[in-house]
């Protein structure tokens, strides 16, 4: 099946910034390390806190059933 011209050009200038990336590999790496660090460290402070909020609400369930079980009498069976 033959190539378009554009997807012949998509091809193409997708190789040449693949080789651009490749050829400054370490640069990139440098100036997005900073970058990720920061994202990273406040997903992380995010993740903390709705998992924190989440076992809260956890535990609020937890002890209205408990509450609920300790004041409803127990079935006699029958």
């Amino acid at each position: 099946m033959p190539l378009t011209r554009s997807e012949v050009i998509c091809l193409t200038a997708g190789i040449a910034v693949g080789a651009i990336a490749g050829a400054n590999a370490d640069k990139i790496k440098t100036a997005l390390t900073g970058l990720l660090g920061l994202v990273t460290d406040s997903a992380g402070e995010s993740y903390a806190s709705v998992a924190q909020k989440v076992a809260e609400q956890v535990e609020s369930i937890q002890d209205a059933v408990a509450q609920a079980n300790s004041t409803t009498p127990a079935a006699s069976p029958t």
